[in-house]
């Protein structure tokens, strides 16, 4: 007995020795800073959650379950935590007690709460080392065991594989080292407060998770103190991982820091915007952060531009965590759009490098490249034939937006070789790239790519003709500028000819080599549309068409009618909702002066924001319900463009040209809004800040600017169609200006110099009726019930709205300047709106309906 008993008290004194010693790898709490963009609301698990930086990702869900990536290399999956209250044996788990979500650029904060303790886990990624730390703030009023588990992988991604990994755990780092024979890839996870508890065998790894442990024996000493978890691998000898983990144990909260700062510069450096829309607001700085969080430093292959990121559970890629081509181009326009202009150069630089010897530009490109014989031996690489004119669209937007002519000289010989493939295609020559000798264009699979050319590909194509000629003059090549020109016009005229079908009065998707057209409507279109490609009344006509209940939902624009026979809501290329497309279709709203319904959708994509992975879009939805599909990727960047293209491009109507010292403010702003601040736009070196003022009929805008002298400002503020601009005066003297009446606005044509001094510029007008846009109210899981406004006509005295809505349902629009209403037919006017209801019985089906109203002529001033 004594025996046992002098065993148990060495058991229990070790046990005292080991908690006491684990307490020293704590670290001082340190404040985390205010960020006023922070998301916060119940968390949701299974909802994703992710924290990225250049070259490492914690790609997880809201339980807090994650798996590790140091590119190109998956380090593990299925990271958690598990708490133990005083001796018990039964773990209470974190996704059973996660409470709240905190989400900053810097940090996300998930919150467990239980009866008799809350610990709040700060995970924070550095934005250029491969590596990650978890700050553990607890509160607790019992003894408590933390234990974290994880299955180890160490992987490079799909289609790349290594085998003999191994895990084990270093008592001297307090980590597990995860490895493999060549010793040429490395991961180390653990805390200077924990201990192991997992003993697997050092040559394989176990199917049960390698675990440690952190014992908190008295809550009391360890306040004001975090616990510490860190992360470190990727490529490299073992020496180099280990610095990296080490530097994290050594510098906590520079870490934290460091972080905090650089999405702070983000902010300030890159275009912000306040508008009366406080969400809008916070969906175009989430979109700025979820861009850059997909830029990628391959240790391989160099730095670019990855689609997307979502986590990959069993399998081997992160979502869209490859460099894909379309997508880099498709995102450029974005990144241009808030003037960050030199991670567009390394995206393009990057794909460019990847160009085939015959001029194609390449669609995909695994990280675990540098593992593998990729375009030899895979057949992805090449398949798209709308990669190689995109190249072209966007090399001609940055050196446009940014004014680098040196990135332009540089990529000369590859842009000729490019455009060069383009016209090798045309095999008909009719001035079209051919789907069949180029490659996939809009749609990857199904009936609908039996054709001879889509509509994407040919609005591409028309415009990459038209961005060659413009480079072509940059460059000052001659007859260049001459081969280009032609090709463009032909393409042009080709366009409007061979797309447009008089039945249906739309742009079709498709014809075949027999000339006959694809019937089902679908937005493909929307890119030529964007692009104001074809003349205005069938542009008018196609986008009447996609605003209807068959393709518009409450949550944005099917890819495919409903009313095909092709459709199916969960089909990818036939059904489902993508938010890309409705950013082109929103931004050819804008484009084409149809801001009524350009705001709407452009609300629409904005609220994904905040719904499912907070601060990123995801890549696809149901085409019948406001859900997501399972095998969605949550952080998709084409859907972040959803936001920033259509929001810069179209609601604020900024373009820029550096190389010609131009600049445009076009804003086609909701009536009720009346002050907008927006800065800094860059254009080259160039700096703007505009602060904007609506009142009842004068709109006065307040220009900054830096480094723009001899810039001119195209200006050209739009109104309701009706209105009457009476004069301009730019700080205080009367300004020339011309009159421009398109789609639903009317807005001058004024051209004003810039110099170092700030503008003062002001519009009076004689005011009209105008109907407010809808604001779209949807909640996950809803169907479409939403009002559409499909067209609005204008004379001198009637105003008609053309709706569609729910059979037997009530609505309402707002309206402005309603002393100016002398009737209406098809609605009433009730707390300063138009309320009305659908004919019909609620049959759940969409009718069309129309309001008529009469209106007061204004007095003449």
């Amino acid at each position: 007995m004594c025996k046992r008993l002098i065993i148990r008290v060495l058991l229990i004194s070790l046990l005292s020795i080991t908690s006491l010693l684990a307490q020293e790898g704590l670290i001082q709490e340190f404040p985390l800073i205010h960020n006023n963009i922070t998301l916060n609301r119940l968390a949701k698990p299974g909802t994703p959650f992710d924290k990225v930086g250049r070259r490492f990702a914690i790609l997880g869900d809201e339980s807090g379950s994650f798996e590790a990536w140091a590119y190109p290399l998956k380090l593990f999956r299925n990271f958690s935590f598990s708490f133990f209250v005083k001796e018990s044996t039964r773990p209470i788990h974190a996704s059973d007690i996660v409470r709240s979500i905190s989400v900053s650029p810097e940090a996300t904060i998930l919150t467990y709460t239980y009866q008799s303790f809350t610990v709040k886990a700060i995970y924070v990624t550095s934005v250029d080392q491969p590596g990650a730390s978890i700050f553990l703030k607890v509160d607790s009023s019992v003894p408590l065991t933390i234990v974290c588990g994880f299955l180890p992988v160490l992987q490079p991604m799909w289609p790349a594989g290594i085998g003999g990994q191994y895990a084990y755990w270093n008592n001297n780092l307090k980590a597990y080292i995860l490895s493999e024979p060549t010793g040429k890839n490395y991961a180390i996870v653990g805390s200077p407060a924990a201990s192991g508890i997992s003993y697997t065998p050092a040559h394989m790894l176990s199917d049960t998770p390698s675990e440690f442990k952190i014992e908190i024996p008295d809550p009391k000493k360890i306040h004001n103190k975090y616990i510490p978890i860190y992360i470190a691998g990727g490529q490299g000898e073992r020496a180099s991982i280990q610095k990296t983990y080490e530097y994290f144990i050594n510098n906590p909260e520079d870490l934290y820091l460091k972080t905090q700062e650089y999405y702070c510069k983000l902010r300030e450096n890159t275009l912000r915007i306040k508008t009366p829309d406080k969400r809008l607001n916070l969906a175009f700085e989430w979109a700025k952060v979820a861009f850059d969080n997909l830029i990628v430093e391959n240790p391989d292959l160099g730095k670019g531009l990855v689609a997307g990121l979502g986590a990959s559970g069993t399998s081997g890629r992160p979502g869209f965590g490859w460099f894909f081509g379309g997508d880099a181009y498709i995102n450029s326009f974005s990144i241009n759009s808030y003037g960050d202009f030199n991670n567009v150069r390394d995206a393009l630089a990057f794909m460019e490098k990847w160009q085939r010897s015959d001029g194609k530009m390449a669609h995909e490109l695994s990280q675990a490249a540098g593992y593998i014989d990729w375009w030899k031996d895979y057949p992805y690489g090449y398949i798209h034939g709308d990669t190689t004119p995109y190249y072209i669209v966007a090399v001609y937007d940055y050196v446009k937006m940014s004014g680098d002519t040196e990135f332009l000289k540089s990529s000369w010989s590859s842009l000729n070789r490019a455009f060069e493939w383009c016209l090798s295609t045309d095999a008909n020559r009719d001035g079209l790239m051919d789907n069949k000798k180029a490659g996939l264009g809009a749609l990857e699979y199904g009936a609908l790519t039996g054709i001879e050319t889509d509509v994407y590909l040919a609005a591409i194509w028309t415009q990459a003709a038209y961005s060659m000629q413009q480079l072509s003059k940059i460059i000052g090549d001659k007859a260049s500028v001459k081969k280009a020109g032609v090709c463009f016009q032909k393409a042009k005229a080709a366009f409007d000819a061979r797309f447009w079908d008089e039945e249906t009065k739309f742009y079709s998707y498709a014809f075949n080599a027999q000339n006959t057209h694809v019937k089902d409507i679908s937005p493909w279109n929307s890119l030529g549309l964007m692009w104001r490609l074809g003349t205005y009344e069938r542009r008018l006509h196609s986008l009447e068409k996609l605003l209807s209940s068959d393709l518009n939902t409450d949550w944005g624009i099917r890819s495919i009618s409903e009313k095909s026979s092709f459709f199916q809501p969960l089909n990818y290329n036939y059904g489902a909702v993508w938010p890309f497309l409705t950013s082109w279709v929103t931004t050819a709203l804008y484009k084409n002066h149809m801001p009524l319904q350009g705001f709407t959708l452009l609300c629409t994509t904005a609220q994904h924001t905040f719904n499912h992975g907070l601060g990123t879009i995801t890549e696809v939805f149901s085409g019948i319900h406001h859900i997501w599909p399972q095998e969605a990727v949550a952080h998709q960047g084409f859907s972040s463009a959803g936001v920033i293209l259509p929001f810069v491009r179209g609601l604020l109507g900024l373009e820029g040209d550096a190389l010609n010292n131009k600049v445009f403010f076009a804003p086609q702003f909701p009536p009720n809004w009346e002050h907008v601040d927006i800065g800094p736009y860059k254009i080259g070196k160039a700096r703007f800040f505009f602060k904007y003022c609506h009142t009842k009929d004068v709109i006065d805008v307040n220009i900054r600017t830096e480094n723009a002298h001899g810039f001119v400002l195209h200006f050209s503020p739009a109104l309701e169609r009706g209105s009457k601009i009476l004069n301009i005066k730019v700080n205080g003297r009367s300004s020339n200006f011309k009159i421009k009446t398109e789609g639903q606005v009317i807005f001058p044509l004024a051209e004003i110099p810039v110099d170092d001094a700030p503008l003062e510029i002001s519009m009076k007008f004689v005011p009209t009726l105008e109907i407010c846009p809808v604001i779209p109210e949807t909640k996950p899981g809803e169907r479409n019930k939403g009002i559409k406004i499909i067209s609005t006509q204008r004379d001198e005295s009637t105003l008609r709205v053309n709706v569609e809505g729910l059979s037997g349902s009530q609505y309402a629009l707002g309206v402005r300047n309603i002393e100016l209403l002398e009737s209406i037919e098809g609605a009433k006017l009730e707390g300063g709106k138009l309320k009305f209801q659908i004919p019909g019985p609620k049959t759940g089906t969409f009718v069309s309906h129309t309001i008529a109203i009469q209106l007061k002529q204004p007095q003449k001033q």
